[in-house]
C-alpha cells in the first residue's frame, strides 16, 4: 500500500532518505515514520486507528520524565531540555563543526550537511567514486597520510565517551543525573539516572575493544593496498591509488553520511559497504549508544507486562535469545546485562545473526555465537541457520530491520518461526511510528502488543510479536512505569513530538 516514485533520491523515494536523515540526526528513531509526516506520499489514504486491545500501556507524555516547562522554554522545539551552554566533559581537541552541541544544525562543515545534494541522474559508481575522491583529497590536504596525532587519532575522530556526560547532581531535584547524546553533533541531551551511567559505562567498556579491533582491521586493510600498489609500480594499467587508513576512514565516513546505495538502491547500505572497515568504525562509533540505550527500553516494556515471567519462574537453565539482523552485537549486549540483572542465575545462550560475515569479529569479541543469515532468504529460516530444532530458541529480537524486508514472504517466515518453531516472542524495535508488519502479522493470525504509550496516536515503534497462545498463557497485561519502575533511560525512543503534535489537533 505504499506509493513509490521516482526522486533524486532513488526509487524508494525522499520519505525513506528523510526517516534515516532524520534518525543519524535525531539520534533514536524518526516519529516520522515509514508512512512519512503530514504530506508524505507514502501516508496512507485513512488515519489508522490506535488499536484497543493491547498494548495501550506505558508512560505518557504527561508523565515524570518528560523535561520540565523551564526546559521547555529554553528549546521551544520540542526535543526536550536545551544543550548546555559549554561542556567540561567535550572534546575539546576536535573542531567545533565535528563536535559542537550549542551550535545551529546550519553551522559548520560535516559531511552529513550536504547528502541532499546528489541529483538522480547520478549512478552508484559515480556516487561513490566522489566519495572515494573527496576522501583522498581531504586526507592530502590534512597531510603526513592524514594522521593528525598518533596512535588512535584517525581524522579528528571524538573520543565516543565524550557523549556521555558525567554524573552530577541535579539542582532542582537533588538526584544525580546523566547527561548523553544520540546523535553526531551532540545536539539533541538525553537524561538518565545513576543507574543508566552505569550501563552506559559498561558500553563503553566494551565498545572501546570493538573500535580497538577495527583499528586492527583498518591498519591491515592499508598494508595491504600499500602491497598492492608496491606491486603494480611501473605498470600504468594497473595503477592504484594506495588507501592510507586515514582515507579508509575517510570513505567510510563519506559512506556513512551520502548513503549512496540509498539513493540510488533504496536501502541505507549494502553489504559490501556495512563490511567497509571504515564504514564499520562510524557505525560503531554512533549506533553503539543508540541501539544499546533503544534495546534496553524494549526489554523493559517487555519485562513489565510479562513477558519474560515464565523465565524467571524457572529461575535457572538455559535461554536461547537470538538477534536477527544483529550487526556487530549491541543488542546482545543489552540483552545479557539485562537478564543479569532480572534473573543472574540463567544460562544465557546469544546468538547474533546478520547477512554481514564482517560483523563476526565483533559479535565473537562480546561473547556472542556469529550465524550468518539472510532474513531475505525465503528458503532457509532462523532456526535452521542457527542449527536449532523448534523449541530450542525462547526469544528473538529484531532491530531497525522491517522497514527494509516487510514482505508476504518475511512475515509468512516469522508467523512459522513465532508458532510452528515456538519461538516465545518477537521483540521488535523499528524507525517508524507506523509499521505495516504490525498489520500484516496479525491479519495473519498472530498477536502484536504495541509497548509505546497509544494515547496520543499510533506509535508501533516497540512491540511484541507472538503466538496468541504465548499471549494467553503469559497472562500479559498492561505496562506500568509507576513507582519504582521508571525507565532506566527515559524519553527513549523520544516522545516529546507527541505533545506537541496534540496541540496541533493531529491526534
Amino acid at each position: 500500500g505504499q506509493e513509490r516514485k521516482s526522486s533524486k533520491y532513488g526509487t524508494m523515494g525522499r520519505s525513506l532518505a528523510d526517516l534515516l536523515d532524520a534518525q543519524d540526526k535525531r539520534g533514536g528513531t524518526s516519529h516520522r515514520g515509514a508512512s512519512g509526516g503530514n504530506g508524505s506520499r507514502w501516508k496512507e489514504d485513512s488515519p489508522r486507528q490506535p488499536p484497543r486491545d493491547r498494548g495501550q500501556g506505558g508512560a505518557s507524555s504527561s508523565s515524570r520524565w518528560q523535561q520540565n516547562d523551564d526546559d521547555r522554554r529554553q528549546n521551544p522545539r520540542g526535543h526536550g531540555a536545551a544543550p548546555p551552554s559549554s561542556s567540561r566533559w567535550a572534546n575539546k581537541d576536535v573542531p567545533t563543526s565535528q563536535n559542537n552541541s550549542r551550535s545551529s544544525p546550519k553551522r559548520g562543515a560535516g559531511w552529513h550537511k550536504s547528502h541532499r545534494g546528489p541529483s538522480n541522474d547520478m549512478s552508484y559508481e559515480e556516487r561513490r567514486a566522489r566519495i572515494e575522491r573527496g576522501a583522498f583529497e581531504a586526507s592530502e590536504r590534512a597531510g603526513s597520510g592524514g594522521r593528525r596525532g598518533g596512535k588512535n587519532d584517525y581524522t579528528g575522530d571524538d573520543d565516543i565517551s565524550t557523549w556521555i556526560g558525567p554524573l552530577v547532581e541535579d539542582e532542582r531535584t537533588g538526584e544525580k543525573r546523566c547527561t548523553y547524546y544520540q546523535d553526531r553533533d551532540k545536539e539533541y541531551p538525553f537524561y538518565c539516572d545513576e543507574r543508566g551511567y552505569q550501563l552506559l559505562q559498561t558500553l563503553m567498556k566494551e565498545n572501546a575493544a570493538l573500535l580497538e579491533l577495527n583499528e586492527q582491521r583498518i591498519e591491515e586493510a592499508a598494508a595491504s593496498s600499500l602491497a598492492t600498489q608496491s606491486s603494480n609500480d611501473g605498470e600504468a594499467d594497473n595503477y592504484t591509488k594506495a588507501y592510507s587508513a586515514d582515507v579508509i576512514v575517510r570513505i567510510g565516513r563519506g559512506l556513512y553520511a551520502h548513503k549512496p546505495t540509498l539513493r540510488t538502491k533504496g536501502v541505507t547500505w549494502s553489504t559490501e559497504e556495512y563490511s567497509h572497515p571504515g564504514l564499520q568504525r562510524m557505525y560503531l562509533r554512533m549506533k553503539s549508544i543508540q541501539r544499546f540505550t533503544e534495546i534496553w527500553a524494549l526489554l523493559e516494556r517487555a519485562h513489565s507486562i510479562g513477558t519474560f515471567d515464565r523465565i524467571y519462574e524457572r529461575g535457572s537453565g538455559r535461554v536461547r535469545i537470538a538477534a536477527i539482523g544483529g550487526g556487530p552485537g549491541y543488542e546482545l549486549l543489552a540483552a545479557r546485562l539485562f537478564f543479569k540483572v532480572k534473573c543472574p542465575a540463567v544460562d544465557l545462550e546469544l546468538i547474533c545473526m546478520d547477512v554481514c560475515e564482517a560483523w563476526r569479529p565483533c559479535a565473537q569479541k562480546l561473547g556472542f555465537r556469529f550465524v550468518q543469515y539472510d532474513i531475505t532468504d525465503g528458503n532457509t529460516d532462523p532456526l535452521a541457520a542457527a542449527g536449532l530444532e523448534p523449541g530450542d530458541l525462547d526469544l528473538c529480537i529484531i532491530s531497525c530491520v522491517m522497514i527494509y524486508c516487510t514482505t508476504k514472504e518475511t512475515m509468512n517466515m516469522f508467523y512459522k518461526l513465532l508458532h510452528e518453531g515456538s519461538v516465545g516472542a518477537a521483540l521488535v524495535s523499528e524507525r517508524g511510528e507506523k509499521t505495516l508488519a504490525c498489520t500484516m502479522f496479525e491479519e495473519l493470525g498472530g498477536s502484536v502488543v504495541r509497548l509505546i504509550d497509544q494515547s496520543f496516536g499510533m506509535d508501533e515503534r516497540q512491540a511484541i510479536r507472538c503466538s496468541n497462545e504465548f499471549y494467553e498463557a503469559n497472562q500479559l497485561r498492561r505496562l506500568d512505569f509507576s513507582g519504582d519502575a521508571k525507565p532506566t533511560f527515559p524519553n527513549v525512543p523520544y516522545e516529546e513530538h507527541k505533545q506537541k503534535r496534540r496541540g496541533r489537533g493531529l491526534c
